[in-house]
């Protein structure tokens, strides 16, 4: 989910590295990428411990909450929130959401916060139920594959994770040098780390311990930093019902699809 470049992904393995080897937790870590869709992780039923998208944990039955990370760009404001960032070719000269209207909208995945969900949501206040693009096109996948049909002229605005975009920002610069942030959703509970309902609810317990404590050590200073997190917390369960009720309000104005 966050793997925004051999870079990035590099330093989230460090990170967790150590994390379970502090906690003492023995994990075979799986290189689960694209093309493979996100959603077959979360049904790993030996799965230990992953970001999980908030909606779909929000929908899930029994996917149990370890922590939820706190970005620590100054933006974030030391709470576990993102937004998404709708994102056109710089040549656009685009500056507000309005400028969009009439072109073509790429969309990530149907499970997808920040991809789908909560630019819909964003959107649906402008649509009075109707269409606002001359195209919508998707799925695209992944926030990559997003960023490549934009920079191929294949759409002519996304929607992406503002951490995502913040770690590309650090890791991946020239992947953005020619994309302009047009407009953005409000803030919204961050994806979070979750184990799977058979996961041993002892061993959540030990690494969520772990985690939310993990910023007052000296030794995870350059491991978060690397990462761009200030560390993590305890996730505010109700909170991320807030995403399906955007979802459930999207459906009753009449904007169930992005369009």
């Amino acid at each position: 989910m966050y793997n925004a470049g051999p870079e990035a992904a590099a330093a989230w393995r460090a990170l967790f590295s150590r994390v379970f080897g502090d906690v003492g937790i023995s994990i075979e870590i799986i290189e689960h990428k694209w093309p493979q869709p996100i959603d077959l992780l979360w049904k790993e039923p030996e799965l230990c411990c992953a970001f999980m998208c908030g909606w779909p944990f929000a929908r899930s039955q029994g996917m149990q909450a370890i922590a939820a990370p706190v970005p620590s760009p100054a933006r974030y404001a030391g709470l576990p929130r993102y937004c998404s960032e709708f994102l056109a070719r710089d040549e656009s000269g685009w500056t507000r959401l309005e400028d969009a209207f009439g072109h073509r909208f790429g969309w990530m995945a149907l499970d997808s916060q920040s991809g789908f969900n909560a630019p819909r949501a964003h959107l649906a206040r402008h649509a009075a139920g109707g269409a606002l693009f001359s195209e919508s096109v998707g799925p695209l996948g992944n926030p990559a594959k997003a960023l490549e049909a934009l920079a191929a002229r294949q759409v002519d605005a996304i929607a992406l994770d503002s951490f995502y975009l913040d770690l590309a920002r650090r890791y991946q610069p020239d992947k953005l040098a020619a994309i302009r942030t047009f407009a953005t959703t409000e803030w919204m509970p961050i994806p979070l780390l979750v184990a799977a309902p058979a996961s041993d609810a002892r061993l959540v317990d030990r690494l969520r311990g772990h985690l939310v404590e993990m910023d007052r050590d000296p030794a995870y200073t350059e491991l978060l930093d690397a990462t761009l997190l200030k560390g993590f917390v305890q996730p505010d369960l109700p909170a991320y019902g807030k995403l399906e009720r955007a979802s459930e309000h999207s459906i009753a104005s009449g904007y169930a699809h992005i369009r």
